[in-house]
């Protein structure tokens, strides 16, 4: 899912994480739900129920006690990090721990607040300039994990991203699925129309792939002619629809495109079982060795 974190003009989303009704009390009050308040305050008091909203709803910012009754310490910013990774948390805390706080901000706090020492213009001040900065962060992880030609991920993104795709899978038991693709012909429409429509053919790819699957599956382009996806397994049907879906979106845009040449890619799939540990390693060699047969049964 996609987390909102860029700065509106109409009320910033706070999604507080904390079970002292006192502190809520204060921080409701110092965030102002009367007049002309500034923030939308949504108040949960455990992780597990933050966890539910975080999956349903969008929010700008995350105010989160590190102290819970089913979590306690930085394990609770590295889960809350780990369930909405694109968006900005701000700790308040009762420690006044410097250590704790350097540990925090490394382990993806945008700050570190300590209960007793935040009034109103401090921490409507925190929040505001967690939200800039977190979105900063993201333009420029974006200069690095995106490939300018596509708009999806390069290699470095698919990589980063992917580890944490089968941490994912493997806490949740569930399968995913690792597909390459590799464009068929691209040399060939080089050579014979130039490498501008070499380009295009590799954007309107990249798209038959965005049509194909999910917004919350990993899209990656290698690099040159190769294309590759992990998605999480949803039971619908296997590798069968996965490679009906993508020829079907292959077959509407040959049919739409008036040129020379037609769009065609050579397949690679393998899966992960729920129950399997394996590495990222073992899953891209998997889907490179059925990429390889796959071409040699094509030639």
């Amino acid at each position: 899912m996609t987390h909102a974190t860029t700065i509106r003009t109409s009320k910033l989303k706070v999604l507080l994480i904390e079970d002292n009704p006192g502190d809520v009390f204060l921080l409701r009050d110092i965030l102002g739900e009367e007049g002309n308040a500034q923030f939308n305050l949504v108040e949960v008091d455990r992780l597990a129920d933050a966890h539910e909203l975080l999956e349903g709803q969008l929010f700008d910012v995350v105010l989160l006690d590190l102290s819970l009754p089913d979590s306690r310490g930085l394990e609770t910013l590295a889960r809350v990090h780990e369930a909405a990774p694109q968006l900005p948390i701000v700790v308040l805390t009762a420690l006044d721990d410097e250590s704790q706080a350097i540990q925090a901000v490394q382990w993806g706090a945008q700050d570190y607040l300590v209960k007793g020492q935040v009034n109103r213009p401090l921490l409507h001040r925190a929040l505001r300039y967690a939200i800039e900065r977190n979105r900063l962060q993201a333009a420029i992880r974006s200069l690095t994990l995106v490939d300018p030609l596509t708009g999806l991920y390069n290699r470095r993104g698919f990589l980063t991203l992917a580890e944490q795709y089968l941490k994912l899978a493997h806490r949740t038991n569930r399968g995913l699925w690792l597909l390459f693709a590799d464009m068929d012909g691209l040399k060939g429409i080089n050579d014979t129309y130039g490498h501008h429509e070499g380009d295009l053919a590799i954007m309107k790819t990249s798209e038959i792939l965005r049509q194909t699957f999910r917004e919350s599956d990993i899209i990656a382009r290698l690099g040159g002619d190769e294309f590759t996806v992990l998605a999480i397994d949803d039971g619908q049907g296997g590798s069968d629809a996965i490679v009906s879906r993508l020829h079907e979106k292959l077959d509407e845009q040959n049919g739409r495109d008036a040129r020379p040449y037609r769009l065609s890619l050579s397949l690679g799939i393998a899966h992960l079982h729920p129950e399997q540990k394996v590495t990222l390693e073992h899953l891209l060699a998997k889907a490179d060795k059925a990429l390889y047969e796959h071409k040699k049964n094509k030639s």
